[in-house]
């Protein structure tokens, strides 16, 4: 897949077209001078909690939208940046390095704790943005928040990937790192992330959705996995982490690598869902885990049976 780009066509600045806004909330502004856009889904009154959300690879601060629907209602404000090399950010496809990433989604959690002293914060990740903060919370000085939300972390990586894939990916990197994987390549995949086709098809739709990512930023996904792969034998954070058994994008057996490796007295719920897919929180069956999220947050017990679900993935 990744000698297969052919051409680099420029990535361009995203702009709004009929039916599909661009809506910036505000900015970040970082210690490291990077400005982040966020979209803010707010509550109408003080939240009860605040959340802040971090995308998958090529998504953006639009990823949030459907689970918004069931978190906002509650008094839940969700506060969406797109994050370095993604959506609106000035250096969109071009990889920052995972320290940078994870620099900046600490330096973010800060200010909004600061902003927020007194009302629970969490901390959500999807795929990419949950290899993020699971790197973040192995690290020796985490943000002070009241716990983490983790769906289907990227973290096939490391020793859970094919030394082979590594390998090429590198030389790719280092050989053709401007090349552009364009759709057709990674429909070629038949890879599907969810079974919500409405919600793949705004995905594709959003114009801040990244269709042909830079091959230095596939490397750079790849060695973030690797990083949170590692990260799991560290992580002792209070967290949620949620699995799919129909992910085709992280595989069974590195999730299991991860979890089997986090720490037994970490203050850690795992949570599998048979029915899922890698977007959880877009999936037709995404009501169990949307209740478990939310149930979470208000520091409840989860209501479905996604615990015990994960002792049975776990034994298998």
């Amino acid at each position: 897949m990744l000698f297969s780009a052919c051409s680099s066509p420029p990535f361009g600045i995203p702009a709004p077209y009929a039916g599909h806004p661009i809506i910036t909330s505000g900015y970040f502004h970082l210690a490291d001078g990077a400005t982040l856009p966020y979209r803010l889904y707010a509550p109408s009154g003080p939240p009860r909690a605040v959340v802040l959300a971090l995308h998958g690879v090529e998504d953006s601060r639009d990823a949030w939208v459907i689970l918004a629907q069931t978190l906002v209602p509650a008094g839940v404000a969700i506060y969406a940046p797109d994050q370095s090399s993604f959506g609106a950010t000035a250096n969109r496809g071009h990889w920052p390095g995972t320290s940078t990433m994870v620099g900046e989604a600490r330096d973010m959690a800060l200010q909004l704790r600061a902003q927020y002293p007194h009302t629970k914060l969490f901390l959500m990740g999807e795929s990419m943005g949950g290899a993020v903060l699971l790197v973040l919370g192995a690290t020796k000085n985490p943000p002070p928040v009241d716990g983490y939300v983790i769906l289907a972390p990227a973290v096939w990586g490391g020793a859970a990937l094919n030394p082979l894939y590594r390998a090429l990916s590198d030389l790719a990197a280092a050989t053709i790192p401007g090349h552009r994987i364009l759709p057709k390549t990674q429909l070629a995949l038949h890879i599907k992330a969810s079974d919500n086709l409405a919600a793949l098809e705004a995905l594709g739709e959003d114009p801040l959705t990244i269709h042909a990512p830079r091959v230095d930023q596939v490397n750079g996904l790849v060695h973030l996995m690797g990083a949170a792969q590692e990260s799991c034998a560290d992580f002792s954070q209070p967290a949620l982490i949620l699995y799919g058994g129909n992910d085709e994008l992280v595989p069974p057996e590195a999730m299991k690598s991860c979890w089997r490796a986090i720490p037994p007295n970490a203050p850690v719920t795992l949570a599998y869902y048979p029915p899922d897919y890698h977007l959880l929180e877009r999936d037709l069956e995404r009501a169990t885990p949307d209740t478990d999220i939310l149930a979470y947050i208000f520091g409840k017990s989860l209501p479905s049976d996604a615990p015990s679900q994960a002792t049975v993935f776990l034994a298998d």
